[in-house]
């Protein structure tokens, strides 16, 4: 009796099946990690000799042990088996303190996972939605919308007919190979992973199902693309040009000086402007409108005399009457579309000779470019309580308030690190034109 098979997937890795020794079949196939046949062959050989790595922490089991254990898992997948079946199997490996799990109701996640998922992503009926606001924490339409588009592009397909509490850690590890196979990169995997991930750790530490299958999944790790930044000769190049439309410059001008987010930019009216600082109070979406910023939080920003000067032009400017949005559209109710203030930063780079999408220059790439420069003349920590980044190492041993010492200090320093950038050519601005929105 052969002891083992081999055959090479695409990715041209080796894989072996070993052969149970009492029963002749074939055991799930396991990876080598080479390509070559005879390293395939050597790891092939340790196994045998010395067990085969099972697990997270990859402990040696011999092949007989290790075939008893797939043996179990095959009449497992095999029987037929109701929610009752399921909370016996589980409770007896509780018994054996092999699984930490609160008692679940029998029946409770016999329900079509694909269903379930639905539900989940639908903003105006979700559970987890409601229970995220009930708390005070903040979740948005676009990302609900964009979860729903993921899960109908990929989980929708791939989970048809089954059911909540039949989904395994290995269903799921199996899905995001597929997900790897199918050319995604590392970044879009995590994000696809994660509309089911998170619906079914929700679903366990509601007792709906009796373990968390997604422990110990780990995600994908590859280099994302990174955004450009300009040179400071580049940006001092760019606002001396000629714009076409006076809220893209401006837009493009706050957001260098500020290193304010695109969202944060469409979202201010004449209420937010003071005598030396802008109150960011808002962000706008095309979801949600009006909505908190993304750190949650109010917080004030020093604003440059030559960049207010700007923003009260636009008010002036403004058609729908001076306390609506300062970057303001054809309507009323609504900003500017965020894609003009691109467009717009994108005609004026092609006017200095810069591409755009060669360089990988988007709005965002002015936050970058605004922490550059102040991170040069002032510590992470002054940066970050401006420009709103509040992540946990750099800030939990601060207080969450902006003291007035720190406004006019940030103040000074941008005021000499943008004193040539803001030495305006004059006419660089044409006169407004209307932008299809």
């Amino acid at each position: 009796m052969r002891r083992f098979y081999l055959h090479i997937r695409h990715n041209g890795v080796i894989y072996a099946e070993l052969v149970d020794p009492q029963t002749g079949a074939k055991l799930n196939a396991r990876s080598t990690g080479t390509r070559n046949r005879d390293e395939a062959l050597l790891k092939i050989a340790e196994w045998l000799k010395s067990g085969i790595p099972t697990g997270r922490v990859q402990k040696p089991r011999t092949l007989e042990a290790a075939a008893g254990i797939e043996n179990v898992l095959k009449v497992i997948k095999r029987a037929d088996l109701n929610p009752d079946d399921a909370l016996r199997i589980v409770q007896a490996l509780k018994y054996r303190k092999l699984i930490d799990i609160a008692a679940v109701k029998p029946g409770k996640g016999a329900v079509s996972f694909t269903g379930f998922l639905e539900e989940f992503w639908d903003y105006e009926a979700s559970p987890y939605v409601r229970e995220k606001k009930v708390h005070g924490q903040s979740i948005g339409k676009r990302h609900c919308y964009e979860s729903m588009s993921r899960f109908n592009s990929y989980w929708r397909p791939a989970f048809q007919g089954r059911i909540l509490n039949s989904i395994t850690r290995q269903d799921l590890k199996d899905f995001s190979l597929s997900l790897a196979d199918g050319g995604l990169a590392p970044a879009s995997i995590n994000k696809v992973m994660a509309v089911g991930t998170t619906c079914l750790s929700w679903a366990f530490r509601e007792g709906m199902i009796p373990v968390d299958p997604t422990v110990g999944l780990v995600n994908f790790s590859g280099e994302a693309k990174k955004r450009g930044v300009l040179t400071p000769l580049e940006a001092q190049a760019l606002f001396a040009a000629q714009w076409k439309d006076k809220r893209a410059y401006a837009a493009s001008l706050l957001a260098c000086t500020t290193g304010m987010r695109s969202g944060e930019v469409l979202a201010l009216k004449r209420k937010d402007i003071g005598d030396r600082v802008l109150n960011v109070r808002h962000s706008w979406s095309d979801f949600d409108g009006l909505k908190a910023p993304k750190s949650g939080e109010s917080r004030r920003v020093p604003l440059l005399p030559e960049v207010k000067a700007k923003l009260l032009e636009l008010i002036r400017d403004n058609p729908h009457g001076p306390d609506g949005f300062i970057f303001f559209g054809n309507l009323a109710d609504k900003p500017i579309d965020r894609n003009v203030l691109l467009d717009g930063l994108h005609n004026a780079l092609a006017g200095i000779g810069i591409d755009a999408a060669v360089r990988g220059i988007v709005f965002h790439s002015w936050r970058h470019y605004y922490a550059a420069r102040m991170a040069d003349r002032m510590t992470a920590d002054q940066v970050s309580r401006i420009t709103g980044h509040k992540s946990r190492a750099v800030f939990e041993e601060y207080a969450d308030h902006i003291t007035e010492e720190n406004i006019e200090e940030v103040g000074r320093v941008g005021a000499e690190v943008f004193r040539n950038l803001l030495r305006f050519r004059k006419g660089g601005i044409k006169p407004l034109q209307n932008a299809q929105e």
